[in-house]
């Protein structure tokens, strides 16, 4: 095996990790490297140089597991949804007392798309052929305009409110969005949010996650704080059915008016998805209404713009995934008028909305597995392999937009692979962390 290949096995035995975080509850797995692929993953203790590498076999990985505490039945509901009851043979399984479950819908609180890389083809032989088959399991008060998808191109995409996001929702893309979560709390030293709502979260708070993809940052904290309600919402519905009782998920467009009252929230989240918001500065006043006085907002992103600090990268150098990632700006802002680079204007944009106590965190996330600290280089395996399984599906709809064809579309992603595997050049992403708080 080559170096490269044990790599990816490495990052196959991950994948299939992180996709139980959909199914099941909470547990740690620690996955332990031949020494083949200790040598692929060396890497020294430095927790902040990002040059060449040295040794280390071992990571750790959040798996969730059915032996954790017990979960709660809840469902996605569309806004204009009163109530379901749970089919029987679900209520069976419950750990209810009560055979029949209610559910009652909740208003909009807000919602968003998924994640912020976006992924490639979804296996349609392992697809079920309707809606109500694929969600047969679900309580019925999930109406099928809103379970339902739309296929385009061989991929997936969302229903409610086709077309609004960009980004397809299949099991391919579903799968990256775990692995970039656990790629994020890797780069943030474990650190879920910075905001200062540590204690807020022990005492019990309300806290609403925007855009919150597969809902795995909510149920993990749901776990860790039981005290609180975690509120999810997304435009697909793909969320698990057995949650922690106190996490919610809900189908819904965040940037549409939401009809919580104001002055509700502890702390709102918002992660990898910014990319996405069709007008920041809207989205920014609700969330300022909502919050509570002295309550904090927090936002996630990675800026794509690849860089290095070593000069195996500069502006003059011929690199396909930076031309890419220009294309995919330009194709964002005709298709959806998105601004990919938003979190640049972030810290701005809260203070003109009113916000205090602005805060920027600057990490730095290695493409591939070049950097000698361990934390960073399998950062940058996970990386390198969400970049790759995601950029077909990422680039449909934004490339379709300036007038690409399918084939033109193909046929530069072969370069654009090179790039993304080409070690001789040391690259990072920046990834930026804003918070800030409501004034008292």
């Amino acid at each position: 095996m080559t170096l490269q290949e044990d790599a990816s096995a490495v990052v196959e035995a991950m994948r299939k990790a992180l996709h139980e975080n959909i199914k099941t509850r909470s547990k740690t797995v620690e996955l332990e490297a031949d020494s083949t692929i200790a040598a692929a993953l060396t890497i020294g203790n430095s927790e902040t140089s990002l040059s060449a590498p040295t040794t280390s076999p071992k990571m750790s990985l959040h798996r969730h597991s059915s032996e954790a505490s017990s979960p709660t039945i809840t469902t996605l509901t569309s806004p204009r949804i009163a109530t379901a009851t749970v089919p029987s043979d679900v209520a069976q399984d419950s750990p209810s007392s009560s055979a029949e479950s209610e559910f009652t819908s909740r208003p909009p609180s807000g919602s968003g798309s998924g994640s912020a890389s976006h992924s490639g083809a979804d296996n349609h032989d392992e697809e079920p052929t309707s809606a109500s088959e694929r969600y047969a399991d679900q309580p019925a008060s999930v109406t099928s305009s809103v379970r339902d998808h739309v296929f385009e191109g061989g991929l997936r995409y969302h229903a409610y409110r086709a077309g609004k996001y960009s980004f397809p929702n299949d099991e391919t893309e579903q799968t990256r969005d775990d692995m970039k979560h656990t790629m994020t709390l890797m780069l943030c030293n474990g650190e879920y949010f910075y905001a200062p709502v540590g204690e807020v979260l022990e005492r019990g708070g309300e806290v609403l996650d925007l855009g919150t993809g597969t809902g795995i940052w909510a149920m993990e904290l749901g776990d860790r704080y039981p005290l609180s309600t975690f509120t999810g919402v997304d435009l697909s519905p793909i969320q698990p059915t057995f949650v922690p009782e106190n996490v919610h998920f809900f189908v819904d467009d965040f940037e549409e008016e939401w009809v919580d009252p104001d002055n509700k929230y502890d702390f709102i989240h918002l992660r990898h998805t910014l990319h996405s918001v069709q007008d920041p500065d809207a989205l920014l006043k609700r969330i300022y209404r909502h919050l509570k006085p002295g309550a904090y907002f927090e936002a996630q992103e990675f800026l794509p713009a690849p860089a290095s600090d070593d000069g195996t990268l500069t502006e003059e150098t011929p690199y396909a995934l930076r031309d890419y990632l220009r294309f995919m700006a330009q194709g964002m802002h005709v298709r959806a008028g998105c601004d990919m680079n938003a979190i640049l204007a972030l810290p701005d944009r809260l203070a003109a909305a009113g916000f205090t106590e602005i805060k920027t965190v600057v990490h730095k996330c290695p493409l591939g597995i070049w950097p000698r600290d361990k934390r960073l280089r399998c950062c940058g395996l996970f990386m390198r392999t969400a970049i790759m399984d995601g950029l077909r599906g990422i680039s449909r709809r934004p490339l379709t937009a300036l007038g690409w064809t399918p084939l033109q579309i193909e046929m530069f992603l072969v370069e654009v692979r090179k790039a993304v595997m080409d070690e001789g050049k040391h690259v990072y992403f920046p990834f930026h962390v804003v918070y800030a708080r409501k004034p008292v």
